[in-house]
């Protein structure tokens, strides 16, 4: 489905036709929500994206097109970098982090900064999740959701996380009823015993992990 499609099948559900300015941020919101909770492979870096360093700081902000999961790190040699668990393991390295040398070794991100040890001149190559592209025109797609995926996943998600505007919904009962869309979204994710959802699909080729929620993995 693309944007076109999606707004079209929320007209189907919502009354009232004032909330249509707002279907495109809905969209947008729902697929960063589904991008924080789980691993997207789509989003997962293929290519590094280089973090130029000094001597002078061991704090940077991370790229624009950073999201979440710094996975892999290679200094400008394409030495291995360690991946530290949080900017606490770069304290307990080095709590006053006045230590420089000629390549970084340690790296650690925490929200949208990446810390260094030691302080030093190089160009970290790095993987990470990316932001999935926000949907403008109506022909764009969410690629970061497998196709198959748009209308079971992301149509409930969005009613979902607007329900509270949208509770003058024109399709009769059961579909009012928040925990019915709850029912949908998960039946997406997961399946719902004679389809296979988009995450028990996703982890036939690799686990994917849920970051936050109450969902278990299958």
């Amino acid at each position: 489905m693309n944007l076109g499609e999606v707004n079209a099948e929320l007209d189907l559900i919502v009354q009232d036709l004032s909330l249509s300015a707002n279907f495109t941020r809905w969209v947008n919101n729902a697929i960063l929500e589904i991008a924080n909770d789980f691993d997207l492979p789509a989003l997962r870096l293929n290519e590094p994206v280089t973090i130029a360093t000094t001597e002078s700081d061991w704090l940077y902000d991370m790229p624009a097109s950073y999201m979440k999961k710094l996975f892999k790190c290679r200094d400008e040699d394409w030495n291995k970098v360690t991946v530290e668990r949080d900017l606490d393991d770069i304290d307990s390295i080095d709590i006053d982090h006045d230590a420089t040398g000629s390549n970084v070794t340690n790296v650690a991100t925490r929200d949208l900064i990446i810390g260094i040890y030691p302080r030093a001149v190089d160009a970290l190559r790095a993987w990470y999740y990316k932001q999935p592209t926000a949907l403008v025109d109506n022909d764009d797609e969410p690629l970061c959701i497998p196709s198959q995926y748009h209308y079971r996943v992301l149509v409930p998600k969005i009613v979902i996380i607007n329900f509270e505007l949208i509770q003058d919904m024109a399709v009769n009962p059961p579909h009012k009823s928040l925990e019915y869309w709850h029912g949908k979204y998960h039946a997406g994710l997961y399946g719902d015993g004679s389809d296979i959802g988009m995450i028990n699909s996703l982890a036939r080729d690799k686990k994917v992990r849920r970051h936050g929620g109450s969902d278990p993995l299958p």
